[in-house]
C-alpha cells in the first residue's frame, strides 16, 4: 500500500511544488498590497505566504530519489529551482490573472498579463531552451518583479 501511495505522489510532486510556489507568490503579492493600503489582513496574507513557502521548501528537500522532480533538482541550486519550479508557477499566475481580467472586462490589463505570461513561456521553452541557465533564471526574476509590479499597480 505504501508503494502505491508513494508512486502516486511521486508523479504529482512537480504539480504540488509548483502549486505551493504559486500560492506563496500569490499570498505575498496580496499581503504586500493590503499592507500598502494599511489593512491588517495583509499580515495574515503574508503569514500564509510564509506557510506555503516553508511547505514548498520542506517538500522540495524531502522528495524521494525515485521522484521525477528530484532528477531535475538533484542538487537544489537556485537557478535550477527557478527554471524547473518557479517559472511554471509564474506562467500560470500571469495567464490566470489575465483570464480573470478578461472575465471582469478589464481588457487592457488582461492583454498585458496574457502577453507577459505567453512571452515568458516562449522565451523559456521555445526560443531560449538552449540559453544558459543563469540567463533564463535572470529572465524569470525580471518577470517575477514585473508580475509584482503589475499586480500592485492594477489593484488600485
Amino acid at each position: 500500500m505504501e508503494q502505491n501511495i508513494e508512486y502516486i505522489f511521486a508523479g504529482s510532486s512537480f504539480l504540488i511544488l509548483s502549486g505551493l510556489a504559486a500560492a506563496a507568490l500569490f499570498f505575498a503579492m496580496a499581503g504586500l498590497r493590503e499592507v500598502r493600503e494599511s489593512c491588517q489582513e495583509g499580515l495574515l496574507y503574508l503569514a500564509l505566504s510564509l506557510f506555503f513557502a516553508l511547505a514548498h521548501i520542506f517538500l522540495l528537500f524531502n522528495t524521494t530519489s525515485a521522484n521525477c522532480i528530484s532528477h531535475a533538482v538533484a542538487q537544489p541550486d537556485f537557478w535550477g529551482w527557478l527554471i524547473s519550479l518557479l517559472a511554471p508557477a509564474l506562467i500560470v499566475l500571469f495567464l490566470g490573472f489575465g483570464l480573470f481580467s478578461f472575465l471582469t472586462a478589464r481588457f487592457r490589463e488582461a492583454l498585458v498579463k496574457t502577453f507577459f505570461g505567453l512571452t515568458l513561456a516562449c522565451y523559456l521553452y521555445m526560443l531560449g531552451s538552449h540559453w544558459p541557465v543563469d540567463v533564463r533564471g535572470i529572465l524569470i526574476l525580471i518577470w517575477c518583479g514585473t508580475w509584482f509590479d503589475l499586480e500592485l499597480k492594477t489593484a488600485q
